[in-house]
């Protein structure tokens, strides 16, 4: 969902301040030990992940779905072959089963997923995609695809490469930190 727009006064806005002050805080405040530069290229990357979340959400807002609820949708389709319990989906996604859960309320509400018990353990349940689901899955998709691409448009060919090679080889990193694998 697109962030709420409220209105305020001019004079209650903030002025866009843009990396450099951030760059002279990290100076002041980070340890000895951190390299600065690099805690200014991480603060872009989050930066750069906001915006890239807000770009894909405000796509996704005529479908009435954001991009976390969308990728738990992904992650039953790209799997269906498998039972998926909430806590595994929570797992894979790198969020709370408290937020798993939310969402799996929120898209059974809409008939987009159902969850049943296990026949042979009723205390396990399993999540799966309807058939409404899956066509809102093949309805939205193009879109998203669409929204993840934009994202590239001032890129050239050459920088593309380089750029997926660094995303690759950040992830790689990442997701060794975290422990967790998409």
């Amino acid at each position: 969902m697109t962030k709420s727009k409220k209105s305020y006064t001019h004079e209650d806005d903030l002025p866009v301040l843009g990396v450099e002050p951030y760059f002279e805080l990290i100076q002041t405040s980070s340890s000895s030990d951190t390299n600065r530069e690099d805690a200014k290229l991480g603060l872009m990357l989050l930066w750069l992940s906001d915006y890239v979340l807000d770009v894909a959400d405000n796509e996704l807002a005529p479908f009435g779905i954001t991009e976390s609820k969308l990728d738990l949708l992904l992650l039953l389709t790209l799997h269906e072959d498998r039972r998926a319990t909430p806590s595994a989906l929570a797992q894979r996604l790198g969020i709370t089963r408290a937020s798993a859960t939310s969402m799996l309320d929120w898209l059974e509400k809409r008939n987009l997923v159902v969850r049943n018990h296990s026949k042979e353990d009723r205390r396990k349940v399993y999540v799966s995609l309807t058939d409404e689901g899956r066509a809102f899955i093949t309805k939205v998709l193009p879109t998203y695809w669409s929204s993840c691409a934009s994202n590239l448009i001032d890129l050239e060919p050459d920088e593309r490469k380089v750029f997926e090679k660094l995303v690759s080889k950040l992830l790689k990193s990442i997701q060794r930190k975290l422990k967790v694998e998409r």
